[in-house]
């Protein structure tokens, strides 16, 4: 095949596009920080970085759903604690009253031990972050109403559903305690307050009394579990997202020493393209004519 000038200078416009191309190909590169920024240039890694972005931004939800579980179990047991000790007030009355007392030393009794049921429905109505934490899956509501048609005087408005959260992968449970489990409360206090309103003594109500406050405690160790086990979801949590970004900057982010010495070298060889192709395009007849 017959060289030509023109052959020649077709080769060598290819050869330095192919080195300005790949002299773009470093700067883009150095310019973003990543490794690849299109499919073509590796589909495998770009897929992978799509796997890991996507599973960081689930793991970010999961830790959303767990500090905000942790917060709404810590103003549970918070509210919990204070219902106990308003419980552990009314026992202490009770026993007082059922000594050698009169029927208005008694009735005296009763309206403190009604001061604390108010006190207990309005800890029942306790917010977190302006939902209503015994309200079960309806949080926009107080829960506990005052209602005299109510033989306890209170009335539960909530549900009895849990609200539930996803936390990882597969792993749901409930972050609240509805308020139907500890409603009960509200009609011992009423018995207790009736029989010190008749002048009686409320001692036969103790036992009662003692079951509500086991009810308390109880659910107050449930709270404690879940808050603990949360608490060890969120530093599970933290280690695998640390891990994923980790793994995602060796995917896709560039050694930045690695990639200007690259393309220092390309650079190198685009100018020595430059100068080889002075030499390689001799002059033609026509030069000498003009």
């Amino acid at each position: 095949m017959r060289i030509t000038n023109k052959v020649l200078s077709k080769g060598y416009l290819d050869d330095l596009n192919r080195n300005i191309q790949n002299m773009r190909k470093y700067q883009e590169q150095l310019s973003s920080g990543h490794e690849v920024r299109r499919p073509s240039d590796d589909p495998f890694k770009v897929a992978r970085t799509m796997e890991l972005n996507s599973s960081i931004a689930a793991n970010d939800r999961y830790k959303s759903n767990i500090e905000e579980g942790i917060g709404w179990l810590e103003t549970t047991d918070k509210a919990l604690g204070q219902i106990n000790d308003a419980l552990q007030r009314v026992r202490e009355l009770t026993i007082q009253a059922g000594g050698n007392y009169t029927k208005e030393q008694r009735q005296a009794i009763q309206k403190e031990i009604d001061q604390l049921k108010d006190h207990i429905r309005e800890v029942g109505n306790t917010a977190y972050d302006g939902r209503y934490i015994f309200g079960g899956d309806k949080t926009t509501n107080p829960p506990f109403e005052a209602d005299v048609a109510s033989p306890s005087g209170i009335t539960y408005k909530g549900s009895t559903n849990g609200l539930l959260r996803e936390f990882s992968q597969g792993v749901a449970f409930t972050i609240d305690v509805p308020g139907n489990k500890f409603e009960s409360v509200f009609n011992v206090l009423k018995d207790i307050s009736d029989t010190l309103n008749a002048g009686d003594s409320p001692a036969g109500k103790l036992g009662d009394l003692d079951n509500e406050m086991d009810k308390i405690l109880n659910l107050r160790a449930e709270v404690g579990a879940k808050s603990n086990r949360l608490d060890a979801m969120k530093s599970k949590n933290e280690e695998e997202t640390f891990n994923m970004t980790e793994l995602l900057s060796k995917t896709q982010d560039i050694d930045i020493a690695k990639k200007v010495m690259e393309y220092k070298v390309m650079e190198s060889v685009y100018n020595a393209s430059l100068q080889t192709g002075a030499k390689i395009l001799q002059p033609s007849i026509l030069d000498f004519l003009r």
